[in-house]
């Protein structure tokens, strides 16, 4: 005789439902479903709109945690010694850094 499914006298994952019990609840959902007025485009754009911009606060407020911003110590270029502006490199050629 073939053993059971693992798990299958398991408490959690029997309905205990009959056929007619889970039509009855599927029933009374649609029907709640249903009675909800329609939704109507304004305001279904108002609340994408509002979605969408708790969706780019999060990604902000993400992208910071993991790139801080920085900012730099120096805003100009640092000065060259004038010493060292002209000098000869090799085969006698004049380089400047």
């Amino acid at each position: 005789m073939p053993a059971p499914m693992y798990g299958a006298d398991d408490p959690r994952r029997c309905s205990g439902n009959s056929v007619s019990e889970v039509l009855d609840k599927f029933r009374k959902n649609y029907d709640l479903i249903m009675s909800l007025p329609q939704e109507t485009k304004a305001e279904r754009d108002f609340r994408n709109s509002i979605w969408l911009a708790e969706r780019n606060e999060k990604e902000l407020i993400r992208q910071t945690s993991i790139r801080p911003f920085r900012k730099a110590t120096y805003t100009k270029f640092i000065e060259i010694d004038p010493r060292l502006r002209n000098y000869r490199s090799r085969y006698g050629m004049i380089s400047n850094n």
